[in-house]
């Protein structure tokens, strides 16, 4: 008997769980089922140890470019797995595509981003303190990864935003867009879900680290009448969303004339030691931090609209969550796959990137329920379209371009 297909999908490990390790997930179980014999390899992106291709890199040195040395002592151990024993090889975040193998199927959502297209946007946040050699740690970076990049046979990008990425630094049209499936191990509502009638709520839902851009929304949340503002994940610039939440109720910041990119663009780690100390005038926003999907799907259901002002983003999953739930999405007109997935004043709003035009789309979709149950009523249709059997079919074709 032929023994099965054998597929190994290369994981870096970042030590969370979010929306990539799910879709990763799922097509792993879509290849078993398919009758695959799937393994999976993964490499700790969390080095104990300050050492790259054998060579200790003294700790202070390791400490000031972070980024740089870690993603070349994964780039080292993904480059040496061995992967003889498999037909064929996934990679999905990078470096995992330094793999080498003659059937090379890429799952890609993004470069090492900070050297790539928030390369600029990194530097002028302030993460790095000397100009030069950020400059010359991007060039370096992009030669390692170009040889790399173009021994794979296929890319299933995640977006075209992605795929765009992918010709402009790359020169890659190896590629065809992957739809990741709605809302991983949930169900569509046989009903759509009704927003609270009484008292209108905003929800947005992302991680709280650069550039998701939830200060955007704390910033908006000030601007509005009657509103209140869920504002749901963890992450690093929990404590900086904090701060400007407090000074915004304290009228020592105004939303309404504050530089937006001030805002997000920054590495938010001068925070005064009163944070966290000082009693917290009256605000609109809720700080939720991590939630159970059951809390989380009961967010939704009752969210009058969902804000999701990520900048540039890969896909955007939170966007397809909220059409899924019937809820219009306001996003920002440089979103990448976010503005892919929202079409203006038929699934949401497209916005410019600042307090106030997002706080005029919330208050917009607040006061006409009407307008924002018709958007809503479209996303759900825009949701039924990315099912899970069209991302399967779309892994499929991909697989067979790198059988051929």
């Amino acid at each position: 008997m032929k023994r099965p297909l054998r597929i190994a999908f290369l994981k870096p490990d970042h030590g969370v769980n979010g929306g990539l390790e799910a879709v990763v997930a799922q097509l792993e179980r879509v290849a078993r089922q398919d009758g695959y014999d799937v393994s999976r390899l993964s490499v700790d992106m969390r080095p104990t140890h300050a050492r790259v291709a054998d060579l200790d890199i003294p700790r202070h040195v390791w400490d000031n470019s972070p980024e740089y040395f870690s993603y070349l002592a994964a780039w080292d151990r993904f480059e040496l797995l061995d992967t003889r024993r498999f037909d064929v090889v996934v990679s999905t975040q990078p470096p995992s595509f330094a793999v080498n193998h003659p059937r090379h199927l890429a799952l890609f959502y993004h470069h090492h981003r900070v050297y790539y297209d928030l390369a600029d946007t990194y530097l002028e946040a302030g993460y790095v303190s000397d100009a030069l050699v950020h400059a010359e740690a991007t060039a370096l970076i992009r030669e390692l990864d170009q040889p790399a990049l173009e021994d794979v046979g296929w890319f299933l990008a995640g977006s075209q935003t992605v795929a765009d990425r992918l010709k402009h630094f790359n020169d890659r049209d190896n590629v065809s867009v992957f739809h990741a499936g709605l809302i991983v191990g949930r169900e569509l509502p046989a009903q759509p879900p009704k927003p609270n009638p009484t008292k209108p709520s905003v929800l947005t839902v992302a991680r709280h680290e650069f550039p998701k851009r939830a200060e955007l929304v704390v910033a908006a949340a000030h601007l509005l009448n009657d509103t209140t503002v869920s504002v749901v994940g963890k992450g690093g610039r929990e404590g900086w969303l904090r701060h400007l939440d407090n000074q915004f109720a304290r009228a020592q910041l105004d939303p309404a004339t504050v530089d937006p990119r001030s805002l997000w663009c920054t590495t938010g780690r001068d925070l005064p030691s009163s944070v966290g100390v000082l009693a917290k005038p009256s605000s609109k926003v809720e700080l939720c931090g991590r939630l159970s999907d059951d809390e989380l799907t009961q967010r939704y259901s009752e969210a009058t609209c969902v804000v999701a002002p990520a900048f540039d983003e890969d896909y955007g999953l939170t966007a397809i969550e909220a059409m899924a739930m019937a809820k219009p999405v306001i996003v920002c007109n440089d979103g990448g796959g976010l503005r892919e997935l929202v079409d203006h004043q038929v699934t949401g709003l497209v916005v410019e990137p600042t307090p106030s035009a997002i706080a005029e789309a919330i208050e917009r979709l607040t006061a006409d329920r009407d307008l924002a149950a018709e958007l809503g009523a479209n996303g759900l249709i825009k949701a039924n379209e990315l099912t899970w059997d069209r991302a399967a079919d779309e892994w499929r074709l991909g697989l067979e371009q790198v059988l051929a």
